[in-house]
């Protein structure tokens, strides 16, 4: 047992005790980033032990938040990327200690073990290795390595850990090599004995993430950290015991329950977009199912009445449910599982992980589409960054995910503009990056609708706020200057954002012309009041050149365009008043905006594989087709109402004829035309003859830009917008 305890900054002495807690790295606390986004400083809530550190920058780990619901935790991706735990070397050198870990272990690709916590370095072969190593294996079982002159690895876990998924485990051993072990899959807790200890180096601190070998390809660096506790000594029985009941309790969704689902049919787990109208949800248990226990619950659109349709078991542990009658187009089915869903054995369904799946139905008609990146960017910048490096040659890249076009196809697709969020990481000096559209599939499937998954600089390209907004103007011009090349309807244009984008996505809607919706998830709109750590400070200048300056909430248009916000109540990324606040200033401008709060949810809800993922997309894509439905279809005039009047082709082109449809109560012979620029002056204002309802305007002259044509008859008086290109 260890009686001092040497650190590298301080020396403290403890008293003979098996249960000292030494070290707890804590998710949400002490994570601090240097100004280029790199963790290189985990702090430890334990006083006088060391921190978790990192003094190359290049090889720091990142700020991730909430990848795991509610927390915010450090994940490593770079290449040999670690911290490392100052004084662990005098807690772990007399083999006395107890490791207590959650995370996650990305180890689906390699099929290759992934180190958790360890220090091994091959340069010299595993006979020179130090130190400790927990991984897990290709098996998907837990292994722990101990050094000594001959290397060894025991099997300490008997149950597999989900890969690409979350878990945690307990570790626990004596000076003698007894230890105990539990990990998520199993409220069991195992022992056994190690028959050699590993070497003593009080010169090697532990490291996590990552164990060192120097031929690169065998480093694996693909964790994520959510916490990390350790004590100095073995822990009882009772107190082993009780950390396993607090990780059980705070991460409740990791106990892998006895009797839990194992896959829904129709369409995967993490895609359940666009499923046939006739197709039937069979749902797959790991344990045959008790057939008089209470089977799942099935609703359409939020409805509180139950579906009609019929369960039939069979086999024995598939469930499947057959709608009477087919589901609706684009309609928003909901699968509710039980609590009183039972297996042969009496097992209880597990529900901690979630108990609700929703799907989307297809649309009547649908459209096939594409996706893919634009082989050259849509604009190349040179500038100078936020630490005043001249950066030349810079490229943002553009995405689009569109039905399919050809040379016959004449339609016109409405645009979606995607502003991706992740916290204005990311990029590099050479070029930023454009992150697809969680929704884009669908939109393009069932809607016709393009999306352009657009880039920006970000802290990682040398960003600022400032440079953001103004490569979201380029992205709107460039399909501005496209629009014929991918018929693209530029006159009916949605916006959208997740998190760090949605407040370039909310300025944008209000900034630009002829958008006719704002959609926002979990987004930021006053970085003045409750802005929280997005708010603060300047790391990404989002304060130049003032925070009220790009807050989208003081800066509304004359006319918002139509508004829908999504927000969790649980998210502790963003307070979920910021929607709420937004919402009202729009209503109270004489605009339209909802407001969606999403009981318990957190900041990543609407991401795929998360329980409101398809909720908020349907809302969403109702959002959009019903303000769809209110304009004209500029290929067909269809869909006409009264008061309405239409401008196209638009945009139009310098030289070219702008045709005016007016609906037939306009019966003048003749009607007042007033063209205005974007400064305000007129620059046409002529009483024009009616030839069938239409008025047609010889658009030579014009320079390129937003205009507004304002069409008056007694008593009528219209306007609209048009672009000339």
């Amino acid at each position: 047992m260890k009686n001092v305890l040497a650190f590298i900054t301080v020396l403290a002495f403890f008293t003979v005790n098996s249960q000292t807690k030494v070290l707890y790295l804590e998710n949400n606390t002490g994570i601090i980033e240097d100004n280029l986004g790199s963790v290189t400083l985990w702090e430890n809530q334990v006083s006088g032990y060391g921190n978790a550190t990192q003094s190359n920058i290049a090889l720091g780990g990142d700020k991730l938040l909430e990848t795991y619901p509610g927390k915010v935790n450090v994940g490593f991706s770079k290449d040999g990327s670690f911290l490392e735990l100052e004084g662990s070397n005098t807690s772990i050198s007399d083999n006395t200690y107890s490791v207590f870990y959650v995370g996650k272990s990305e180890n689906v690709q390699t099929g290759k073990p992934a180190s958790l916590l360890g220090n091994y370095d091959m340069s010299e072969g595993f006979s020179k290795c130090y130190g400790i190593r927990f991984i897990r294996l290709q098996d998907g079982k837990i292994g722990f390595d101990y050094a000594r002159p001959n290397y060894t690895r025991v099997n300490i876990g008997t149950n597999e850990i989900p890969a690409n998924n979350y878990f945690f485990f307990g570790f626990s051993i004596d000076a003698s090599g007894n230890y105990k072990y539990f990990d998520s899959t199993s409220p069991i807790i195992t022992s056994g004995t190690i028959t050699n200890t590993m070497r003593v180096n009080t010169n090697e601190n532990l490291k996590f993430n990552v164990f060192e070998e120097v031929a690169g390809a065998q480093t694996y660096n693909h964790t994520e950290v959510v916490e990390l506790t350790m004590y100095d000594g073995t822990l009882d029985e009772t107190a082993f015991q009780n950390e396993y009941n607090r990780l059980a309790t705070e991460y409740a969704e990791l106990v892998i329950s006895e009797f839990s689902i194992t896959k829904i049919a129709p369409v995967d787990d993490d895609f359940r977009e666009g499923i046939p109208v006739n197709s039937p949800i069979v749902i797959t248990f790991d344990k045959d199912i008790d057939e008089t226990s209470d089977y799942p619950k099935v609703f359409i659109n939020k409805s509180e009445t139950d579906a009609s349709g019929n369960w039939v078991l069979s086999p024995s542990n598939v469930l499947t449910f057959t709608p009477t009658e087919n589901w609706p187009f684009r309609s928003l089915v909901t699968l509710k599982i039980q609590e009183g869903l039972k297996s042969t054995t009496n097992a209880i369904i597990g529900l901690a992980n979630r108990d609700t799946y929703n799907f989307i139905v297809d649309a009547e008609e649908t459209f096939e589409f594409e996706t893919y990146q634009l082989a050259e960017p849509i604009a190349v910048i040179d500038y100078v960054s936020r630490t005043g490096e001249n950066i030349v040659g810079h490229k943002l890249p553009i995405k689009i995910t569109t039905p399919v076009i050809d040379e016959n196809t004449t339609e016109k697709f409405p645009v979606h503009i995607f502003v991706h969020g992740g916290g204005w990481q990311g990029g590099s000096a050479e070029t930023s990056s454009a992150d697809y559209s969680l929704h884009k599939d669908y939109l393009a499937k069932s809607l016709g609708i393009v999306t352009l998954s657009i880039s920006y600089r970000c802290v990682g390209s040398g960003g600022t706020y400032s440079y953001a907004e103004e490569d979201v103007d380029r992205a709107y011009q460039w399909a501005i200057d496209n629009a014929e090349t991918y018929n693209l309807d530029m006159t009916k244009v949605f916006f959208s954002g997740g998190s760090a984008g949605t407040p370039l996505a909310a300025m944008a809607s209000q900034r630009l012309p002829n958008v006719l919706g704002y959609i926002g998830f979990n987004g930021i709109y006053d970085f003045v009041n409750d802005g929280g750590d997005y708010g603060a400070g300047n790391w990404y200048k989002q304060d130049v050149p003032s925070e009220s300056a790009n807050s989208a909430i003081f800066h509304l248009s004359d006319n918002p365009p139509a508004t829908i916000l999504m927000h969790g109540d649980a998210d502790t990324t963003i307070s979920h008043n910021q929607s709420i606040r937004f919402a009202d200033a729009i209503n109270a401008a004489g605009g339209e905006a909802e407001v969606i709060i999403y009981p318990g949810e957190v900041h990543s809800f609407f991401s795929r594989g998360k329980t409101s993922h398809e909720d908020a997309l349907y809302e969403m894509s109702n959002f959009m087709s019903n303000l769809l439905s209110e304009t004209l279809s500029i290929s067909g005039l269809s869909g006409e109402t009264e008061n309405k009047i239409m401008a196209y082709p638009n945009p139009v082109k310098n030289g070219d004829k702008l045709k005016i449809h007016l609906n037939s109560n306009f019966t003048s012979e003749k009607v007042q035309v007033q063209i205005i620029n974007n400064l305000g002056q007129i620059v046409l204002n002529n009483a024009m003859d009616v030839d069938s309802n239409t008025i047609i305007l010889n658009i030579k002259g014009f320079e390129k830009g937003l205009y507004f044509l304002k069409i008056e008859t007694n008593p009528m008086s219209q306007t609209l917008k048009f672009i000339v290109q």
